[in-house]
């Protein structure tokens, strides 16, 4: 499995340890060692509207009422099977997260920090990952259709079986990314780096003129 490999982490979460408080702890703006499940969430900010922090925690069939989520921090963090369509967690950080089937249709994560982050099965078409910088990070079985990667660092990112149709990648940092079985019909732009990026010999061809690669005779 692709999710297993390149050094990604797994969030630290003890199941055990997981309180049904999770909404009380977010009118604090912090939450620690909490589970949610088929809720409807608030904006993901503190009481005086500050950016939030989630540790340890783990959220399953959830919905937003509200998509502001700027400046979040979450760390050891799982969400699964939940509606997140259009959250906005531009400048955000996540630190060994894993999103599994949710929905992130036209998520914001303009210049957000990824580090040992997993998206699996996850439908994340028209997503804005502009300037984003990802370390360590994987996308499996996504679709990720119209995707705007512009001027993010994908270096060693992984995307396995993933539908890239129509994504954005100008000026992206592609450095050691594998997109070996991915789907790339019309993705754009020219990327920045493409260093040691991982390609199928059938992609090549698209690839070459992606990049602007001409070939002589």
């Amino acid at each position: 499995m692709a999710s297993k490999i390149k050094g990604r982490i797994a969030p630290d979460i003890d199941e055990e340890m997981l309180a049904e408080n999770f909404a009380a702890q977010m009118e604090g703006g912090v939450v620690v060692e909490a589970r949610v499940t088929a809720a409807v969430l608030p904006a993901f900010l503190g009481p005086r509207g500050q950016s939030i922090r989630i540790h340890r925690s783990e959220l399953r069939t959830v919905t937003l009422a509200d998509p502001r989520a700027m400046r979040s921090q979450l760390e050891d963090v799982r969400v699964a099977g939940s509606d997140l369509a259009n959250i906005d967690l531009t400048g955000s950080r996540l630190e060994r997260v894993e999103l599994r089937s949710t929905r992130l249709t036209g998520g914001v994560l303009v210049e957000a920090q990824m580090k040992s982050v997993l998206f699996e099965e996850c439908k994340m078409d028209l997503a804005l990952f502009r300037m984003a910088k990802l370390q360590q990070c994987v996308f499996e079985r996504c679709n990720l259709t119209q995707a705007d990667f512009y001027a993010a660092d994908l270096t060693g990112t992984i995307f396995h079986r993933c539908d890239l149709s129509g994504a954005d990648l100008g000026q992206a940092k592609l450095a050691g990314a594998d997109v070996r079985d991915c789907r790339l019909d019309g993705m754009r732009g020219t990327p920045a780096s493409t260093d040691g990026l991982i390609i199928s010999p059938d992609q090549a061809a698209l690839l070459i003129t992606l990049f602007g690669v001409k070939v002589a005779w």
